[in-house]
């Protein structure tokens, strides 16, 4: 809720109209998912504190400053309209330089192409561990999630504990490579970032780390490796990663070939590539009241600025994505080909249950992305043991997750059941970073 809103009940009264409705019977688990949000997204934006004479605190605010919040509000709308095309700032233009204050660990691009960098991290330590990370992020989302402000930044964690990292970087296509589809994607971005590593470090094996939907690319990988007989993925990190969309009722209902082409098309810019600036939007657009509506509020009706998070910039510091590649990854979720075993790459088959390696997953409990559950699913496709971890956290904050007093997780031992909830249940608390169960998890293997 809007803390600002002076007539809540009435929004939430709205939302649970529109939510009892989208329970109908006759819908299926995704058409009710839909339904809600489109519910949701009616009552947040009608929020009477969404408008000046609705909102009390800009009202009482605006008597207070004797109009300066207003005149502020309005300098702040017309500085959104001009700089961001009329979305409100989430963070202070200019608050954060790439190698500086994000993206800050030092370390040299090892390879360089039209498609994709590989970045090697200069070690911290005089000794190392033997075998290298390789760490794979989303398609539509810059490398840095994993460097983000000096403190918050895994990779400047993982080289202070002695390992040696890589990570991909991908370039900002051209409209030349809007016809890359996720085959060639695959063999020239994941695998080459492999092949690039080993022939550097000399490892035989890496460990494979993916994020969201970098996650599915080091799934992908390994089950790739294994088809092969290739010795190659040491272990596999999943973090809010995605590969069973198996509806919660278990009815298919997926989206249709034309719904796919017609989310493609809408995020589709004058370059004929989709616009990560839009999915990033689309990503917001599902947590509206804090992304969109809550920043519009202190912005322009109560002439605040916003305060910097490096979360916020790296979010909206996106990636273009070839039309083809997201078609393809969009027809893949919705027909679940990767979960069932029918997805081909680079000449191969793809197969979860061959990914023997040990696996450690984290997901988050408030992921409004990918589900915790829907990662729980997931991790049961895969054919080694897999340690399991649940943090309190959201899609990107579970990520985000340095050593320090507060942090928790919960996981659990022995087989794994069915039910999510179950394993929940069961599940035991952990008063620690889940970085530093990973440390020691990588360090035995």
């Amino acid at each position: 809720m809007n803390p600002c809103s002076s007539n809540a009940p009435t929004t939430e009264g709205s939302t649970r109209h529109g939510e009892r409705r989208a329970r109908a019977p006759l819908l299926s688990a995704r058409r009710r998912a839909q339904a809600r949000l489109f519910a949701r997204l009616l009552a947040d934006a009608l929020d009477p504190a969404n408008f000046l004479l609705g909102n009390p605190a800009a009202l009482r605010r605006a008597v207070a400053t004797r109009g300066t919040s207003l005149a502020r509000g309005a300098g702040n709308f017309l500085d959104d309209l001009v700089r961001r095309r009329g979305r409100p700032a989430k963070v202070p233009p200019g608050s954060y330089r790439l190698g500086r204050d994000l993206a800050a660990t030092p370390g040299r691009v090892v390879h360089r192409d039209d498609l994709v960098e590989v970045i090697q991290y200069e070690p911290r330590t005089g000794e190392v561990h033997r075998t290298p990370l390789l760490l794979i992020p989303a398609w539509v989302n810059k490398f840095y999630i994993y460097d983000l402000a000096p403190g918050r930044s895994l990779v400047e964690w993982a080289v202070r504990e002695g390992f040696t990292v890589f990570a991909i970087s991908q370039r900002t296509p051209l409209p030349r490579h809007a016809d890359v589809g996720l085959d060639e994607y695959f063999r020239r971005v994941p695998l080459r970032a492999w092949d690039v590593v080993r022939e550097i470090t000399g490892s035989p094996r890496v460990h494979l780390v993916g994020v969201c939907a970098g996650g599915v690319l080091a799934a992908s990988l390994a089950a790739w490796l294994a088809a092969g007989d290739e010795e190659g993925a040491a272990t596999l990190t999943l973090l809010m990663s995605a590969l069973d969309h198996t509806p919660p009722d278990g009815r298919d209902d997926p989206w249709s070939t034309a719904e796919t082409e017609a989310l493609t098309r809408l995020l589709t810019n004058r370059e004929g590539l989709v616009d990560g600036g839009r999915v990033g939007l689309l990503f917001d657009l599902l947590r509206s009241r804090d992304t969109v509506w809550r920043p519009m509020v202190s912005g322009w009706l109560l002439g605040e600025r916003p305060k910097p998070f490096d979360i916020w910039a790296w979010s909206e510091d996106a990636v273009d994505v070839p039309p083809v590649l997201f078609g393809q990854t969009m027809r893949i979720a919705a027909d679940n080909v990767l979960a069932r075993g029918r997805l081909r790459l680079a000449g191969r088959p793809v197969d979860l249950s061959a990914v023997t390696q040990d696996a450690f997953v984290v997901a988050g409990s408030r992921d409004h992305i990918v589900p915790w559950e829907a990662v729980y699913r997931s991790a049961r496709l895969l054919g080694g043991d897999v340690a399991f971890h649940l943090v309190p956290s959201g899609h990107v904050g579970g990520i985000v997750n340095p050593p320090r007093p507060a942090a928790r997780y919960r996981t659990g031992s022995g087989p794994r059941p069915e039910d999510a909830a179950v394993w929940a249940a069961r599940s035991a608390a952990r008063q620690e970073s889940w970085w530093s169960a990973w440390s020691r998890w990588l360090a035995t293997r």
